[in-house]
């Protein structure tokens, strides 16, 4: 069996936490390599499996990565995360449709695109500091911190960004500053491990490519349960997951579900890169013989 494990042009090989994917893999029979998604000589129809793993460059390229995915399906490649489950996870407003269904999200106010981008109305919620994202997007990808007086400046600043895609507005959440984000990884729907991620001082970024610092984190049974609630509301084969949270007033309240191309934290919790791996095989297994022709 062959597997692709697709990466980006800026990450072709895979991170060094993921290196010991490929040795894993042939120790159940199976040949992995790492293959950046966008590129053009690549023949899909020639591996059994397309592992989605680090392409963080997607939200980049909307379009052509939407082409690829179409490309997946219409030759019948089987891939991990599903491509539906990949399609909805794309856009933020995913987090409007899980409220809706009663998770509990972090205050956000969604902003369809729009040639002109007027935010005065932001002023009702008496919001001290908000911050504003476009709706797909990774890594703080164009996202600024602001405050009310700052709202003109921000339309401006934004308008162009508003013409192309939806933004999110949500407060400024203290916690994060004060206790960290917090996100749990699920492998085949069950909890792996969690870790806490805490901006440097002066920053709001909780990633580490912005300074944040990582630790471990041991998430109770409360927590651990919230979160699973919150991946039934997801259909689909998900192989990995992770939500990523804060907790205020003793609640968790959903900051994203990662759902195409997270961190995955392996050296964070013993086995776990091995626990993935075996997950993995069992999906490929266990899928119609008519998906590996």
């Amino acid at each position: 069996m062959k597997l692709a494990i697709a990466t980006c042009q800026k990450q072709p090989g895979l991170f060094e936490t993921e290196i010991p994917l490929i040795a894993l893999f042939n120790g159940h029979g199976i040949y992995a390599e790492p293959v950046v998604w966008n590129n053009p000589d690549v023949q899909w129809q020639n591996y059994d499996g397309v592992l989605v793993r680090s392409v963080w460059d997607y939200y980049l390229h909307a379009n052509e990565f939407n082409r690829w995915l179409d490309l997946l399906e219409e030759k019948n490649i089987y891939t991990l995360n599903p491509v539906p489950v990949i399609r909805q996870n794309q856009n933020k407003f995913y987090l409007k449709q899980l409220e809706q269904a009663g998770v509990e999200i972090v205050p956000t106010v969604f902003l369809e695109k729009t040639n002109t981008l007027i935010l005065s109305s932001l002023e009702e919620k008496k919001w001290q500091k908000m911050v504003i994202k476009p709706a797909v997007s990774a890594s703080a990808y164009r996202t600024c911190l602001f405050e009310p007086k700052d709202i003109h400046a921000i339309e401006k600043k934004f308008s162009s960004v508003a013409a192309e895609c939806e933004l999110l507005v949500q407060p400024f959440i203290r916690e994060v500053n004060e206790h960290g984000e917090i996100s749990l990884l699920f492998f085949s729907r069950q909890y792996s491990h969690a870790v806490l991620k805490v901006p440097k001082t002066g920053d709001f970024r909780v990633q580490q490519e912005h300074g944040g610092l990582t630790t471990a984190f041991n998430a109770d049974d409360k927590l651990i349960e919230t979160a699973k609630q919150i991946l039934s509301k997801i259909e689909g084969d998900l192989l990995y997951a992770r939500v990523d949270g804060i907790i205020k007033d003793g609640r968790l309240l959903l900051m994203e579900l990662e759902l195409i191309e997270p961190y995955l934290f392996f050296d964070y919790r013993k086995n776990s890169i091995e626990k993935f791996v075996n997950d993995t095989v069992e999906f490929l297994k266990n899928k119609p013989v008519e998906k590996f022709l």
